[in-house]
């Protein structure tokens, strides 16, 4: 009576399982659709952000570029008209700034 109540146990084990590692293939076949899924979505979403980038970078390029230039040419301007008005003044500023370049660079 013993070795039937065995064996019947070692069945139900089997049947068992059988049905975990079913359960866990299906588990697996899930994830690599949903890692697939993800991943294809990720890339949507990458393919807009740099569409959406290259349609901005054409648009406000050029006016980017030229308020660019305009600020580098007005703070020429401006430092021109300092040093004119101001000449002592901006050569203590230029050896101040030398001095500190060379005591952070000297050598020990």
């Amino acid at each position: 009576m013993r070795n039937s109540a065995t064996q019947h146990d070692g069945k139900d084990l089997a049947n068992q399982i059988a049905l975990l590692r079913s359960q866990l293939e299906d588990l697996a076949e899930t994830m690599n659709g949903t890692k697939s899924s993800l991943l294809g979505r990720g890339e949507e979403v990458l393919e807009d952000t740099l569409r959406s980038a290259r349609e901005m970078i054409a648009k406000y390029g050029e006016s980017a570029k030229s308020m660019a230039y305009d600020a580098k040419e007005k703070a020429g301007e401006k430092l021109v008209e300092q040093t004119e008005a101001h000449p002592f003044t901006t050569v203590a500023a230029i050896v101040g700034i030398g001095f500190l370049a060379g005591w952070l660079c000297r050598r020990r």
